[in-house]
């Protein structure tokens, strides 16, 4: 019960998963951010390569779910939490002054349109 707490270095850094997609028109980037503020995603293109960085917080028991069972106590930590950071190499028919991103529910969606 207590593996949590043995396996777990906050000064590290962690990688989100990465789904990746094509179509006709461009490539497709999933990465699962569920948990981290819209705000704290960094997204840069250096050569060929698409690094994601950011930061999530710990997950923090809400003031209601106190209620009649009192104040909650950590006993396994197994969300990811603090800096993270995530580089995907680009195809290079990739117009890179045209990467579009959205998130949505959690996930980061990168769209890399092909150069025609």
């Amino acid at each position: 019960m207590l593996k949590g707490y043995y396996s777990f270095f906050t000064h590290q850094t962690w990688t989100p998963s990465v789904n990746l997609y094509e179509t006709g028109r461009c490539y497709l980037v999933c990465v699962d951010l569920a948990g981290v503020d819209k705000q704290k995603i960094d997204i840069e293109v250096v050569g060929q390569q698409l690094i994601i960085k950011g930061m999530r917080t710990v997950p923090v028991a809400v003031p209601e779910s106190e209620g009649e069972c009192g104040r909650p106590r950590m006993h396994v930590m197994e969300i990811d939490h603090g800096p993270f950071a995530r580089e995907v190499e680009m195809p290079q028919n990739v117009e890179s002054e045209k990467i579009n991103a959205r998130y949505v529910d959690g996930m980061l969606w990168i769209e890399l349109p092909k150069k025609p």
